[in-house]
């Protein structure tokens, strides 16, 4: 069975609203240093969806990640998702942090205003969210996923895991 609710674009899986982005970094110049991670990072958005009584989804949809910024550990740029069988279109803003073992917290936004929210979009009732993306940076690949659990109508209102993550080169 696939749930009408699978079909959501990343720029509706932002979670900006539910987290603020605390940007700490090393002050201390003698510090070790953070990675550089300014670049364009072309990879694969992909969205998890399991719950109990539901076949596990999968939607994998190519996309990309541009560093645009980055001062010691405090970097912002833009994402993109491309339209494709499983995916919609979306774009946004990215900003974040990263530390000197290559350690991220990401926060995306949706451009423009942004669409409907998760809820309104899904039909379904957030339980409850990471709310930022966390991940890595390690010989030049950007990785970060979050998580959120929603009790959803459309899978009997049990409680579904929806998984968010992007990978890229």
């Amino acid at each position: 069975m696939r749930p009408r609710f699978l079909r959501v674009t990343i720029g509706l899986l932002t979670l900006s609203s539910l987290s603020a982005l605390t940007a700490c970094g090393d002050d201390d110049p003698t510090g070790p240093s953070t990675p550089n991670l300014v670049g364009v990072y072309d990879g694969t958005w992909t969205t998890t969806v399991e719950g109990e009584g539901l076949d596990t989804t999968i939607d994998i949809c190519p996309g990309t990640v541009s560093i645009d910024e980055q001062s010691s550990g405090v970097f912002e740029g833009t994402f993109s998702q491309a339209q494709s069988e499983d995916c919609g279109e979306g774009s946004g803003f990215v900003t974040g942090t990263i530390t000197a073992d290559g350690s991220v917290t990401v926060l995306l936004g949706a451009s423009g205003g942004g669409g409907p929210a998760f809820e309104e979009s899904t039909g379904c009732t957030i339980q409850s969210a990471e709310g930022s993306y966390r991940g890595t940076y390690e010989d030049g690949e950007l990785a970060f996923d979050t998580s959120l659990t929603a009790r959803c109508p459309d899978s009997g209102d049990t409680d579904v895991l929806w998984t968010f993550a992007f990978a890229g080169s």
